[in-house]
């Protein structure tokens, strides 16, 4: 009888030991190897939008005045008829420095992305890019003008 008791309790040490395994395998499939959440690409794509719209607004243009490129965006809204050095309007300068700008940086870096200025939301009167497809994240500027505010918007899709 002794003999069949010992047997009884080893079968069921065994199998609290199996379940113990069990237990632990699911704990690292499920806990320790999922991979983790990704935080960051969502913020540096959010700081990369603001501080990129932010370093291109306040970039001087040697070849325009020394004017801004956030003065030129109101020249260009108030179609006052500025003429750069090169010969060309504001809404063209502006158009073709942001366009090397982004260029030589968001496009090297493979970020796809869409660059607006506008008054009216359906009607950019400068736009720079493409359209996103999936997630963006984006910064929007107000630069006032006489009797309205124009709006300067870069969306870097992630």
């Amino acid at each position: 009888m002794k003999k069949k008791k010992s047997q009884m309790e080893i079968l069921g040490l065994a199998i609290v030991v199996v379940i113990v395994l069990m237990a632990t395998l699911f704990v690292v499939r499920f806990v320790v190897l999922r991979s983790p959440i990704d935080y960051r690409k969502g913020f540096v794509s959010s700081e990369l939008a603001s501080n990129m719209l932010n370093t291109l607004l306040k970039t001087s243009a040697q070849d325009c005045k020394q004017l801004t490129l956030s003065e030129l965006i109101q020249d260009c809204a108030q179609e006052t008829g500025l003429e750069c050095d090169n010969g060309q309007d504001s809404c063209k300068f502006v158009s073709s420095t942001a366009n090397w700008i982004f260029g030589t940086t968001l496009d090297k870096w493979n970020y796809k992305y869409e660059f607006l200025a506008y008054r009216e939301n359906d009607k950019p009167f400068i736009k720079l890019g493409n359209q996103c497809q999936s997630e963006k994240r984006s910064k929007l500027y107000p630069i006032p003008i006489r009797a309205a505010t124009v709006y300067v918007k870069l969306d870097i899709c992630t």
